[in-house]
């Protein structure tokens, strides 16, 4: 089996006459071996995809010619340095505390990138190290302000660039086509300048024709001009300093046709449009100098297992964002010999692709007999791409002529008989299945402030975990801000890039046990976005913390997660009151919040001290988005998260009259009982008080500074007027920071 890179003369019917054998050494070897931009050079290598994939800098790179509509990189004419933005998060003390202030850094950059050299129309997307920077719809990804020059003589040079090098040292780079992105924000790119590369509109309606003759006139052909090449270019960008003959065969190897030369002009004529003459038996083999030589038709045959048997068309295809695509053509049969491949610098539809390689491959077919006739002068007059017509066998033989040797006794002519040709109007069809890329919006950022203990993993006390998401799929990452003044002035309160998985509970949640497994209750929930999910997990996994979440207030565990058809979850296997929360079991509504703890996106963000038990105003900004495009709402710190635990297992005995009241204390801090020893107090020091409750009214605080205290005979008939079986308490674990912890209420 054989593999073969083929170039447009060996499929696409290049066919040069003999008067055209001069411009070969005239006209294209001192004219079209020249640069399309008209520099020198013997480089013989053609046009490729991979040219346009990296944006350069450097000095006296060529712009490129920009044909129909392509995707190009373009070289950086200008560029303001990275531009940089300094920003300091101020976080004030506490008690015994210093203030402490973090300084962040972000970059931006302005520069221009020369698009073409030959005039366009607009510039449609644009890309940035391969990511869609911009949309069709006019959308970014990244903040910047474009402006596009469309390389006309008499424009003016860019306000930005004057600003940066004076009214007198700003080029205009007329006759050239640019963009300038000013203010390009760079964080999405690592906080360097990315490679772009551009959607350029240049001239939608070009043919092969037109361009063909674009490109001989501006390699220094006087004259040239094309027939029957009408079918229309969708793109080709020329990125390099590439002869013609390169860019013109690129052309060719899709788009067949002859090429000829005669009264000082360079022709191009597509394969149905040469002349036709008829041949007489009377013309044939005249001017023979032996019996051999006056045959009427010499044929060449080449043999079936020598030809191709697959073609492939390696192009760019615009509906799949200008990628490198390939389409393939077979011969049908089973056992495939020689393959062709056409490398092809234009852009095209994935269906245009495929009926071109069809196209090609018939036409290399055509070409396996080979016929040599010896023709009176006055046929001298044909020219590569004209036809013949003459009898063979009773047979009409339509010769296209390929190559023509002009003596002064006869001509001879070699050529290939041709069918139909190939159908050769291209009808714009679909191809294929593709999502046309799109810039999603950044949308709002939900800010959840979870005040809650246990949460934090810092031994900070004012420690508290933020959750920030947005609903839109193309939230990339979002801000708390502060206002400490009413909203005169906001400073930075804390960031995240990735998104917590949030909600809302849709249903209200009973009260349930908070010592057992809560198998009746379930909560119902729907996420902010359909791709965050929730998952099953085993009991062992739940019971070693797995899937904690907030509900509400109240922290809880499931187990088991169903997806309704709606999108909603139900969550069932509930562990209830997590992290000493059964105080929030009561509180539960539809329509409050939903957080998953262990899904990431969770970040530690200190609260000063000075605003516990205030309401702050709160702004939550996405990424890209402006501070004052923001409302604020208002978040009161209540400091939860300082909050003692309210004391477990308390049991009430009498001692005489006296009522002796024990329980066992619980920490916020590093609860697990690792060592036999007790839990950490973490607090200042060890502070209780119990309210004697009548009606819900105190009318009495006992204090202790150890797990029990004792309610005297005495105090208990100055409360009641004699003692009681039963007495109502309340009963909490004192801070010196809050003061007053989470209650434990019952019947002593």
């Amino acid at each position: 089996m054989t593999t073969l890179v083929l170039q447009a003369a060996s499929v696409a019917g290049f066919v040069v006459a003999g008067p055209a054998g001069g411009l070969v050494g005239a006209a294209i070897g001192s004219v079209i071996d020249r640069s399309v931009f008209l520099g020198g050079g013997s480089v013989r290598e053609g046009p490729r995809l991979s040219d346009l994939s990296v944006q350069s800098s450097a000095l006296g790179e060529t712009i490129p010619l920009v044909f129909g509509t392509a995707r190009v990189s373009g070289n950086v004419l200008w560029s303001s340095g990275l531009i940089e933005k300094r920003s300091e998060e101020k976080q004030s003390g506490g008690k015994g505390r210093k203030s402490t202030s973090t300084v962040t850094f972000s970059y931006s950059v302005s520069l221009a990138v020369g698009l073409g050299a030959r005039p366009i129309q607009g510039v449609r997307r644009i890309w940035a190290d391969g990511k869609l920077l911009r949309d069709e719809a006019g959308r970014w990804l990244s903040p910047a302000t474009l402006r596009v020059y469309q390389g006309t003589e008499t424009q003016n040079p860019d306000v930005l660039i004057e600003a940066h090098e004076g009214i007198a040292n700003a080029p205009a780079f007329r006759g050239m086509a640019y963009a300038v992105l000013e203010g390009l924000e760079l964080a999405e790119f690592a906080n360097r300048v990315p490679n772009l590369s551009f959607e350029v509109i240049a001239d939608d309606a070009v043919s092969a024709g037109d361009l063909l003759v674009e490109i001989a006139t501006r390699s220094g052909v006087e004259t040239a001009q094309a027939t029957g090449l009408d079918q229309s270019i969708e793109g080709l960008a020329l990125a390099r300093d590439v002869p013609s003959r390169s860019a013109i065969e690129g052309v060719m190897g899709l788009f067949p046709a002859s090429v000829s030369e005669g009264g000082g002009v360079l022709s191009f004529r597509s394969l149905d449009a040469g002349d036709e003459r008829t041949v007489f038996e009377t013309d044939m083999g005249t001017g023979g100098r032996t019996d051999e030589d006056r045959w009427a038709v010499h044929i060449t045959r080449e043999q079936g297992a020598d030809l191709l048997q697959e073609l492939s068309v390696r192009y760019g295809d615009p509906q799949r964002d200008y990628q490198p695509a390939l389409q393939r053509a077979r011969r049908q049969q089973g056992y495939v010999g020689n393959r062709g491949i056409i490398d092809s610098p234009l852009f095209l539809s994935g269906d245009r692709a495929k009926r071109q390689a069809e196209q090609m491959l018939a036409l290399s077919w055509m070409k396996q007999e080979t016929h040599q006739l010896r023709l009176p002068v006055d046929f001298a007059s044909l020219e590569a791409g004209d036809r013949l017509s003459y009898q063979l066998d009773k047979t009409t033989i339509r010769l296209l002529i390929e190559e023509m040797d002009i003596a002064p006794d006869g001509v001879l002519v070699s050529g290939y008989p041709i069918s139909t040709l190939p159908n050769l109007d291209f009808n714009s069809s679909a191809t294929g299945n593709f999502t046309t890329p799109v810039v999603e919006l950044v949308g709002s950022t939900e800010f959840q402030a979870l005040d809650l203990p246990g949460l934090g993993t810092s031994r900070e006390p004012s420690q508290v975990l933020a959750a920030l998401a947005g609903g839109s799929p193309g939230w990339r990452g979002g801000s708390a801000y502060l206002s400490r003044d009413g909203g005169e002035t906001y400073d930075i309160l804390v960031s995240s890039r990735v998104a917590a998985i949030m909600g809302e509970v849709l249903t209200f949640l009973p009260q349930g046990p908070s010592a057992y497994w809560d198998e009746q209750n379930e909560i119902r929930v729907r996420l902010m976005r359909p791709d965050m999910q929730l998952e099953s997990r085993t009991s062992l996994a739940v019971l070693n913390g797995a899937n904690r979440i907030v509900a509400g207030n109240e922290i809880i565990q499931f187990r088991d997660a169903f997806l309704d058809a709606d999108g909603s979850y139900r969550l069932r296997g509930l562990l209830r009151g997590r992290n000493g929360t059964e105080w929030a079991m009561n509180d539960h509504q539809p329509g409050e919040r939903f957080v998953l703890l262990d899904g990431g996106g969770l970040v530690e963000m200190t609260v000063p001290e000075s605003l516990l038990g205030q309401s702050m105003l709160i702004k939550a900004v996405s990424v890209n988005n402006r501070l004052d495009d923001v409302n604020p709402e208002t978040l009161s710190y209540q400091g939860r998260s300082l909050m003692p635990l309210a004391p477990v297992h308390v049991k009430a005995s009498r001692e005489g009259q006296d009522l002796v009241v024990r329980w066992v204390r619980r920490t916020r801090q590093s609860g697990d009982w690792v060592d036999g020893r007790d839990v950490p107090l973490g607090e200042e020091r060890e502070l209780y008080e119990l309210d004697i409750l009548d009606a819900g009214q105190v009318v009495r605080t006992i204090s202790a500074s150890r797990p029990e205290l004792v309610y005297p005979e005495a105090d208990q008939v100055a409360d009641f007027g004699a003692p009681r079986a039963e007495i109502e308490g309340a009963l909490y674990q004192v801070s010196a920071l809050v003061g007053r912890g989470f209650s434990w209420t019952g019947l002593l």
